[in-house]
């Protein structure tokens, strides 16, 4: 009888550290994305700084824009903007994004083509989807990050043109608000 007790007892306290895979992890990712969004659009305006986000389907990662250069780079020295990678079982898409662009921030075709091979596919890739401007402003984007297996399993994650971040029921009361 005893055995029979810790053992129901044990099954219990694993179910309750290992509950369903990649879908715990879910919500974790889709709150975590929205509080970097919402501090990098805070960031952005405190230092007079545009940073960017790029994203994809494994994760994201976020870019600084070098003000010297006028070119997009990895954001390093702060660990809180550092790449990450989404769990095994979860993919982030972008679904809707409106286009920002600072015209500075472009590479002309002729130093793409005068520079290194290398060189001109670093700057081509490091190209954001989503910008937080020092302006307070940001692009607009809706993201979803779902579970791979299960596509009716998702999150989703909206960025509005002013820098204001939602996700999970948070856009289901502003729409109820709204209505």
């Amino acid at each position: 009888m005893v055995v029979l007790v810790v053992g129901i007892l044990s099954a219990m306290v694993l179910l309750g550290l290992n509950p369903g895979g990649a879908e715990r992890h879910l919500n974790d990712e889709a709150e975590r994305l929205a509080s970097l969004l919402s501090l990098a659009g805070s960031e952005a305006v405190m230092q007079n700084r545009e940073y960017g986000l790029q994203f994809d389907d494994n994760g994201y990662r976020f870019l600084c824009m070098d003000n010297a250069t006028q070119r997009w780079s990895l954001c390093e020295g702060d660990s809180l903007f550092k790449e990450h990678e989404l769990p095994d079982g979860l993919e982030i898409r972008v679904i809707a994004s409106s286009r920002m662009q600072i015209p500075e921030a472009t590479i002309s075709r002729a130093e793409m083509h005068q520079a290194k091979p290398s060189v001109a596919g670093e700057a081509a890739d490091l190209q954001p989807d989503i910008l937080l401007l020092s302006s307070g402003e940001a692009s607009p984007g809706e993201l979803e990050i779902r579970v791979t297996d299960n596509s009716s399993k998702r999150v989703k994650v909206v960025l509005d043109e002013i820098g204001r971040v939602r996700w999970g029921d948070q856009i289901d009361e502003a729409q109820n608000n709204a209505g």
